[in-house]
């Protein structure tokens, strides 16, 4: 179903734009994605409530309405300077961690680049799900969700807690200690629980008291990495 909207006062373009802000997310369990291949995976997901468009996408199921917009409400809308003619509000989608063989947990992650990123190399190499700590940055933040190319879609980011994962599970922590070893020393017998911190803080005191394992990647000529490049790196090597 196609409606053309014209107003940037329209009851709908003021909804949109306010999904903007977290405590509006988190209020409405909305939140808005871009882009003509994030679409498709939402799509696939079945997580799409409502599309804003310059242009009509064949192919749409009429229970999905379709607001043509001109460009100007279009950017008004996007969180992007890039999105691609499209912009489409989501339902969040409730997920629980049941079982799994592996996933990664995120400890402290401030940054949404780099959240996005891991979510998205995560999904690329197999992992179950990726766990997030209380104080992490909003799962469903636009940057976190751009960051993500769609994987935020397809792969279950949820929220929980390091101590119930550590059961009947390994929890190998990347961080830089005196008891770090390299990852090929990891012994991996049941289920894996690959803990990553912030960049700038590292992982928590108590996050650390938890680990099985504390690994680090070896370097040279710097004394740290980005986040997301350190969390991929290791899940590269646990997964070989």
């Amino acid at each position: 179903m196609n409606k053309i909207i014209t107003s940037k006062d329209n009851n709908k373009i003021k909804n949109a734009c306010s999904l903007k802000l977290s405590k509006n997310r988190k209020e409405k369990r909305e939140f808005l994605a871009e882009g003509k291949n994030s679409l498709e995976l939402a799509l696939e997901a079945g997580v799409v409530k409502e599309i804003f468009t310059t242009k009509e996408i064949k192919g749409i199921k009429d229970d999905i309405v379709q607001y043509i917009v001109n460009e100007d409400l279009l950017k008004k809308i996007a969180f992007s300077q890039n999105p691609e003619g499209i912009v489409f509000v989501c339902n969040m989608q409730e997920r629980k961690l049941k079982k799994f063989k592996k996933v990664v947990y995120l400890d402290k992650i401030g940054d949404p680049g780099n959240m996005g990123t891991i979510i998205r190399t995560a999904l690329a190499f197999d992992y179950d799900a990726v766990v997030v700590s209380e104080n992490c940055v909003d799962i469903y933040n636009e940057k976190v969700v751009a960051a993500s190319k769609g994987a935020i879609f397809l792969l279950p980011v949820v929220k929980g807690n390091l101590e119930e994962l550590k059961e009947d599970s390994t929890v190998v922590v990347s961080a830089l200690t005196d008891k770090s070893v390299e990852p090929k020393e990891v012994k991996v017998e049941n289920r894996l629980v690959l803990v990553i911190g912030s960049e700038s803080h590292g992982v928590s005191p108590e996050t650390l008291a938890l680990a099985d394992y504390v690994t680090k990647i070896k370097i040279d000529h710097i004394d740290s990495l980005n986040a997301s490049i350190a969390a991929g790196i290791l899940m590269y090597e646990f997964n070989r």
